[in-house]
Parts: C-alpha cells; sequence; structure tokens
C-alpha cells in the first residue's frame, strides 16, 4: 500500500497526489490550475488520486499563481440588521451565479475595527471589496481605491468621486414620504431618526424631510424633530423611549415619519401605551420595508428599499471590474416607492 493511501483520512498534499497517480508534481499543478495541456489518460489518474485522497487545493497559494482567489470581502456595520441581511442575500446570490466566496466583516459601528477587518481582508487576498461602512470615511476607502483594489461603496454618496457606488437618493425618497403624508391632509409631521453625526445618509434623509416641508409649504417645527444618541445601539427601544416621553409634553403631531421602520416599530408601541389608534388619531409611516413591517398591528405603511436588488447590482458591478469589464455607469441609484399598508390615513384637526 502507498504512503499516500494511509493519508486518505488525513491532509493530502500535492506531493501525495503525484504519487498516487504515478507522476510528476508539475503534472498535478498543470490538472488542477489549467495552466498546460495534458493527455485525457493522465489528467484522469490525477483526478482519480484527488478524489480517492480527498484532495482540497490550497485557495490562497492556488490564487497566488493564477492571481486570482474568487473571494470577496464584504464589510457591513451590523450583521443583525434586516436591512443588511436581506442586501447579503443579493450579493451572495450572484456570487453563487458568478462561482465567487464571500468573506464577511462586522465591524459593529467601530470605525478602529473597520479599520482592521479590511486590513485582514486585503492580507488575504481577496480580488475585491463591497463597502457597507458605518461612517462617513472618504479618505480610508479613497486609499483602498487608490491602492487598484477593485471596491464597490453600498448606501453612500461619496461626491464626485470616481468610487463605484450603489444608493439610493435619499432625499428624494423621504420628500416622497413628506408628500404622501401631505397628500392625506397632514401637516404636523413629526420626524423620528438617527443623530445626524457623521453619517452622510442620515443627513439627506433629514434634508429630504426639510426640503419636502418647504415644497408643501409647511413651517418647520423644530419640536418635531427626534432624535437619541443612542439609537444605534437599540433603535425600537430607543424610539419607544423618547416618543414615550414626546408624548407626555402634549404638543401633538398628526403623523410620525420614520428614518428606519425599526423605529415605527416602537412608536406604534408608545402610541398604544398611551392610548392613541393607528391611524385613527396618528399616522405612522416607516422607512425600508424590512419583513417584519408586513406583521405590524397595524401593517406599516412605509418606503421600500430594493435591498436584494442593490446587493445584487453591487456584486455584479465588482465582479465586472475584477474581470476587467469596462463599466460606464459608477454611481448606480435603485429606485424606491411607498407601500401603502394600514398605518397611514387622513389627518385629525389639531
Amino acid at each position: 500500500m502507498k504512503d499516500s493511501q494511509k493519508r486518505k483520512s488525513g491532509v493530502a498534499s500535492i506531493k501525495d497526489i503525484a504519487s498516487e497517480a504515478g507522476v510528476a508534481i508539475s503534472t498535478v499543478s498543470n490538472v488542477i490550475n489549467e495552466t498546460r495541456f495534458v493527455a485525457e489518460d493522465t489528467k484522469e489518474k490525477v483526478l482519480d488520486a484527488i478524489k480517492k485522497l480527498n484532495y482540497r487545493p490550497n485557495i490562497i497559494a492556488r490564487g497566488l499563481r493564477i492571481k486570482s482567489t474568487r473571494t470577496i470581502g464584504l464589510i457591513l456595520p451590523d450583521i443583525s440588521s434586516s436591512f443588511f441581511s436581506q442586501v447579503i442575500y443579493g450579493i451572495e446570490e450572484i456570487a453563487r451565479q458568478r462561482d465567487y466566496t464571500m468573506i464577511l466583516g462586522c465591524t459593529n459601528f467601530d470605525f478602529r475595527e473597520e479599520v482592521k477587518i479590511v486590513n485582514r481582508l486585503l492580507d488575504s487576498f481577496i480580488d475585491g471589496l463591497i463597502f457597507f461602512s458605518g461612517f462617513d470615511n472618504y479618505e480610508f476607502i479613497k486609499k483602498i481605491y487608490d491602492r487598484n483594489i477593485p471596491i464597490v461603496v453600498i448606501d453612500k454618496t461619496l461626491g464626485d468621486s470616481e468610487i463605484p457606488t450603489v444608493v439610493i437618493d435619499n432625499v428624494a425618497a423621504v420628500e416622497n414620504c413628506v408628500n404622501y403624508l401631505c397628500s392625506y391632509n397632514h401637516k404636523k409631521i413629526c420626524y423620528v431618526t438617527f443623530s445626524l453625526g457623521n453619517q452622510t445618509t442620515v443627513r439627506q434623509r433629514y434634508e429630504g424631510y426639510l426640503s419636502g416641508l418647504k415644497k408643501n409649504g409647511i413651517d418647520f417645527d423644530p419640536d418635531f424633530v427626534l432624535m437619541s444618541e443612542d439609537m444605534r445601539l437599540n433603535e425600537t427601544a430607543s424610539s419607544y423611549r423618547i416618543v414615550k416621553d414626546f408624548l407626555k409634553k402634549g404638543k401633538l403631531p398628526t403623523a410620525f415619519l420614520t428614518a428606519a421602520d425599526v423605529f415605527a416599530y416602537g412608536i406604534l408601541r408608545a402610541l398604544s401605551e398611551e392610548g392613541f389608534k393607528v391611524p385613527e388619531d396618528i399616522s405612522v409611516m416607516g422607512f425600508d420595508n424590512i419583513l417584519f413591517s408586513q406583521f405590524t398591528k397595524p401593517l406599516l405603511t412605509t418606503l421600500k428599499q430594493q435591498k436584494r436588488v442593490m446587493g445584487k447590482i453591487a456584486m455584479n458591478l465588482l465582479v465586472d471590474i475584477i474581470e476587467g469589464r469596462e463599466v460606464k455607469d459608477k454611481t448606480i441609484i435603485v429606485p424606491t416607492s411607498i407601500v401603502e399598508r394600514e398605518s397611514v390615513s387622513f389627518a385629525k384637526d389639531k
């Protein structure tokens, strides 16, 4: 019995395969990497040996030889978020179709962790990177791009940069939400959002709220903007607490508009506990259309982001860049739409 046969249950090497098949190591390498022609009968011997010994090639070592690992890195700030998970589904679907593997790194909204994970991924010889950052960190992203590493950024506009991005028009999207509420005669619209901080996306949505009010002839009331520093940590619980406190002050809106569906869930509970009916007394509108919004009571009217579509577009764009295809549109704006359910009705006079 050959020594290599004794290693069937262990980790076989390319040398073991060559010994089992009775060929040179270079021949095994040519079969695995498809670098040179190998006679069919010899190729069959090598493949039989690979199967028999359960050989698994070292992907990174092979990638260094052929200058591709067919692996991409994905950076995102929160793996528990329903929004991000839907984007991941879209990315993973295209990765399978185009024969790529995905490595996921979650930063938990920690910039130092973000830098650390990116560097680890780049050290792993990934072919490209999809970046879903929790920060406005253009300089950091630009440094990656300037190293000629294929990169696509999701959900973040980067001004006039040439870095490829997949986004929605956040300003127009929130404007549309305000327009929708105004079509139901709402003029006292309370906006519940993340703290503005250093997030372009959050600021753009706030800008959409302000411009929506202005275009509908509604004066801005700072009392009708609720935000909290800890909303990033537990958005639903935070919105519940902040709205409970707000309702006790007695200055009531006719509608709440949120920067994310998860805020709306806390608002619905707060309104219910304070004796308000939705939408009979106060309307509530979300933003994102994540899965659970189909199961709230009442069902949540919200703005739909095409999350899986964003993931699919980003992955296709990245692979095209990796494989050297011409990319004409480097900024792709994904359309949004309003999903009408049960949580918005005509405003009561207040």
